[in-house]
C-alpha cells in the first residue's frame, strides 16, 4: 500500500467506494489524512457517510471521485455540483497519485518512472506484455490501475516503474499526472453514455499526455479518424518526443502488417506467439516495442519475453478443442469494434454474442462475416443484431449462454469441418452477468462440461 507523510492533516473527500475508493480511503486514513466519504450505497462496516446538510464543503481541500462517478454536464453527481459551487478543487486518483509522486526523492532523481497506457481496446494486453517483459528483465515494476489493482494499492517502488492501465473516466478529472511514458492505442466508439461525443471522448483520451514535456515520450496510433487535429497539437509541444505507429503508412518509422512489425522499412521483429494473432494485436506490439526500444530495453531477452507471453483471459482466450471445433472466450469485447478482431482472426466462426449494446450501428462488422457461418444471440437487445446483420448472415436469437454453447456446438458437429466457436459479444454484460469475467467465466464452465 502506498501512504505518505504528504497527505497529512490534508481534508480530502471520496466520492464512492468501490475497489478504487476503498483502497484509497485506507491508504490515506494510513497516512494521517483527515478522510471523508459519500457513497450512495454506502455498506461497509466503520464508514460512515458524511452528513450532507451539516458538512462544510468548503473546507475541504480537493475531492476524489470514484471513476464510474459522472463530473460534467447534467449527469455530474449532486455532490460534484455542491463541490463546483465551493470551488473545490475536484481530482482523479492519477492526479493524487502525481502529489504523492512529487514528494518523492527516487521519482525527482529519476530512479522511478511512470509508463501510463489508454485505449479503447488493447490496453489491458499492452500492459500485460509490458509487465511481463520487465520482469523478463529483471526491472522493478508494479502494474496498477485499471487492469484490477488501484493504484494506491500497489506496493512502494524504490526504483523501477509503475506501469498503469488508464481510462478515460479517470482522464476526465485528471490534471496533474505526467508519465514519463504515455501510449495511446487506439480509439472507436467507446462510453458515448458518458462523454456524449467521439470529439469529447478523444479529448478525455490525449489527456494522458496533458502534462508531459521536456524528456517525456508519447506513443500514439495515427489510423484512427477523430485524433488528427490532437496529434497534430502533440507535435507542437516543446522537446517532447512523439513516436508515431501506423498500420496504413508504410512510411511510418514503426508500422506494422498482419505479419511483421517495421521500423524505417525494415523488419525489426516477426512476432510468432499463438496467443497474440490478428492485426490487432501486431498494433499493441508494436507500442511495446517502440517504448522498449525508446528506453533502451529492446534486446532478443525482450523479444523472447513477447514471444512466450501466454495472453490474458477473456481476451480471444482459448478455451478447449473438441476435435475440430475450437473456443475461445472473448467476453472482453464490450462493443462491436472489439469484436472485429475475432471475427478477422479465425474462420468458420460460430459466432455468440448479445447484452446491452453501445453503439447502435453493428454494421462496422460486415466486412468481416465472411468468416462467420451462424450468429447466435443471447441477452436483451436483439432487434440491433438483427437489423444489422439478418440480411448477411444467418442469425437466431437464443436468449441465454448455455443455450448457445450446446446449439452451436451441435451445428460444429454436424458440419463436421474445422470451426471456432466464438464467445465475442460485442456488448456489456449487465443484462444477464456481473461484469464481462463473470460472462467469459460462465462460457468457459459450459465449454468444460460438453
Amino acid at each position: 500500500m502506498i501512504f505518505s507523510k504528504v497527505f497529512q492533516n490534508k481534508k480530502i473527500l471520496i466520492l464512492g467506494l468501490g475497489i478504487t475508493g476503498l483502497n484509497l480511503y485506507k491508504a490515506l486514513k494510513k497516512s494521517s489524512a483527515n478522510v471523508y466519504v459519500w457513497d450512495d450505497n454506502i455498506k461497509i462496516k466503520n464508514i460512515k457517510n458524511i452528513n450532507l446538510n451539516k458538512f462544510k464543503f468548503k473546507n475541504l481541500d480537493f475531492c476524489v471521485p470514484s471513476p464510474g462517478i459522472s463530473t460534467k454536464g447534467k449527469e455530474a453527481h449532486l455532490i460534484i455540483k455542491i463541490l463546483k459551487q465551493n470551488k473545490i478543487k475536484i481530482i482523479s486518483e492519477l492526479d493524487l497519485f502525481q502529489i504523492y509522486l512529487n514528494s518523492q526523492n527516487n521519482y525527482n532523481n529519476g530512479n522511478i518512472k511512470i509508463i501510463a497506457v489508454t485505449g479503447t481496446n488493447g490496453k489491458s494486453t499492452v500492459v500485460s506484455i509490458i509487465d511481463h517483459v520487465l520482469d523478463r528483465l529483471k526491472i522493478n515494476r508494479s502494474l496498477v490501475g485499471n487492469i484490477g489493482k488501484s493504484i494506491f494499492e500497489s506496493i512502494t517502488l524504490k526504483n523501477g516503474y509503475y506501469i498503469i492501465e488508464v481510462s478515460s473516466y479517470q482522464l476526465e478529472t485528471t490534471s496533474l499526472f505526467k508519465p514519463n511514458f504515455s501510449i495511446l492505442t487506439n480509439v472507436s466508439k467507446d462510453h458515448l453514455d458518458r462523454h456524449k461525443t467521439m470529439q469529447e471522448y478523444i479529448r478525455q483520451k490525449f489527456n494522458i499526455f496533458k502534462k508531459q514535456s521536456l524528456k517525456d515520450t508519447a506513443i500514439v496510433s495515427v489510423d484512427y479518424s477523430g485524433t488528427q487535429k490532437f496529434i497534430k497539437k502533440l507535435l507542437t509541444k516543446d522537446k517532447l518526443n512523439v513516436i508515431k505507429i501506423s498500420g496504413k503508412n508504410k512510411n511510418s518509422i514503426y508500422y506494422y502488417d498482419d505479419y511483421s512489425i517495421y521500423k524505417n522499412k525494415k523488419i525489426l521483429f516477426k512476432p510468432s506467439n499463438y496467443s497474440l494473432r490478428g492485426n490487432h494485436n501486431f498494433e499493441n506490439i508494436t507500442h511495446v516495442v517502440a517504448l522498449l526500444e525508446s528506453q533502451g530495453n529492446l534486446n532478443t531477452t525482450s523479444l523472447r519475453a513477447i514471444n512466450d507471453f501466454s495472453g490474458l483471459s477473456h481476451r480471444q482466450e482459448v478455451v478447449r478443442k473438441i476435435k475440430k471445433t475450437l473456443f475461445i472466450n472473448d467476453s472482453k469485447a464490450t462493443n462491436i469494434e472489439s469484436s472485429v478482431p475475432a471475427l478477422k482472426s479465425f474462420k468458420n466462426i460460430y459466432w455468440i454474442c448479445g447484452g446491452i449494446t453501445k453503439s447502435k450501428d453493428m454494421r462496422v462488422a460486415i466486412p468481416y462475416l465472411k468468416n462467420v457461418k451462424k450468429i447466435f444471440i443471447i441477452g436483451l437487445e436483439k432487434k440491433i443484431f438483427f437489423d444489422a446483420f439478418e440480411d448477411v448472415a444467418e442469425i437466431v436469437y437464443v436468449k441465454n449462454m448455455n443455450s448457445a454453447v450446446q446449439i452451436s456446438y451441435l451445428n460444429a458437429k454436424k458440419d463436421n469441418q474445422h470451426a471456432s466457436i466464438i464467445l465475442s459479444p460485442a456488448a456489456a454484460s449487465f443484462d444477464q452477468y456481473k461484469n464481462f469475467e463473470t460472462r467469459g467465466n460462465a462460457f468457459k464452465r459450459i465449454v468444460s462440461n460438453l
